[in-house]
């Protein structure tokens, strides 16, 4: 259950793999975008990009959950304000 930034996203570790050499580490991780888009935890190869995941905290997780949580209700607002009044009425 580690937090972690993996370029400009955060999320959770679920499940750490390793060979039995040692070598080869991949995550299991469920981001906060891909709750939001309703996509399954991803698997992260740390060997193919190291410096790409980082440890964060609570608080940049709940940060992130509270920018998307805004993004999409400006989003819905934005697509219902479209709609015409002869959408409506139909």
């Amino acid at each position: 259950g580690d937090i972690i930034k993996m370029h400009a996203w955060h999320g959770v570790v679920l499940k750490v793999f390793s060979n039995e050499q040692g070598q080869g580490t991949v995550l299991q991780v469920q981001t906060v975008r891909n709750v939001f888009r309703g996509y399954p935890p991803e698997f992260i190869e740390l060997d193919a990009a190291p410096d790409a995941v980082s440890p964060a905290t609570r608080a940049d997780l709940e940060a992130e959950i509270q920018h998307l949580q805004q993004m999409r209700e400006i989003g819905l607002r934005q697509m219902l304000d479209s709609i015409g009044v002869e959408a409506v009425s139909n």
